[in-house]
């Protein structure tokens, strides 16, 4: 059965989230954390947090990839961490695709970057998926993200009224397109002035409770193999990527080798 919810942010300043719920909507993706080098929290994300809690909504947060990311990708997804202290979060962390910095970037350095982002977020237990419009989607996301991860695509009639139409040509059909934004102008009781509304395909996406992601020595080896942990060269590196997820750099690199 598709869910239907909402993403916010300061934008959107106090919310009555007791009538948001009343107006069946099950999840809200928030804004936590500012794309900027002081990476200060979202004044608003606290009570979001809680009062979602509340209320009964299933709650997640996306983190905007821009230009302060591009050049410290580590040090921004270690500050969102340090934001969520722990917290569970039933719908993840979502990276955000949609700067014009990042694009520049071009697909190699967005795959590498998103695999930054993926392992460190995965390492602290929660899902990671990827959001970004149709364009994004079907030219900067490389075959490999595609096949690897969820996607919350983004995609507005025209004339977006901010109704839903579950027949819609615009609804994403993508093999792993598990959510949709599908209107940047929607209006609900307890909401001043316009928010986007979402929808989750058959309620795939409400997986999480908090137990960490952990993958085998073996498993992760195969992944450093296929480039997807970074080298000594990068920055950050390997050694570097591998020990703040928690794993055993020596003994993975002592697999890689062997099978190298």
């Amino acid at each position: 059965m598709e869910r239907l919810g909402l993403d916010v942010s300061h934008y959107q300043k106090d919310i009555d989230w007791k009538k948001v719920a009343a107006q069946n909507r099950t999840f809200a993706i928030m804004k936590c954390m500012y794309e900027a080098q002081s990476h200060r929290k979202d004044e608003y994300f606290e009570e979001n947090y809680r009062k979602c809690g509340i209320y009964g909504l299933s709650r997640g947060v996306y983190i905007f990839i821009g230009r302060c990311s591009i050049k410290d990708p580590e040090g921004d997804a270690k500050a969102l961490l340090k934001h969520l202290a722990d917290r569970p979060l039933e719908y993840g962390i979502w990276l955000d695709y949609e700067s014009d910095h990042l694009k520049a970037q071009g697909k190699k350095k967005i795959q590498s970057m998103t695999h930054v982002y993926a392992n460190l977020f995965r390492a602290a237990g929660y899902h990671v998926g990827i959001y970004c419009n149709k364009y994004w989607y079907d030219s900067m996301i490389s075959q490999e993200l595609r096949d690897e991860f969820d996607f919350w695509i983004a995609r507005y009639p025209r004339n977006d009224l901010g109704e839903y139409n579950a027949n819609s040509s615009l609804k994403p059909s993508y093999k792993k397109a598990v959510a949709w934004q599908y209107s940047s102008k929607g209006q609900l009781d307890g909401i001043n002035g316009y928010v986007d509304l979402d929808v989750d395909f058959d309620g795939v996406v409400n997986l999480i409770g908090k137990e960490p992601y952990r993958k085998s020595n073996e498993e992760i080896a195969m992944e450093v193999l296929a480039n997807k942990w970074g080298t000594k060269d990068t920055n950050p590196t390997r050694e570097k990527l591998l020990t703040t997820a928690g794993y055993d750099y020596k003994a993975i690199q002592a697999i890689v080798n062997s099978m190298s």
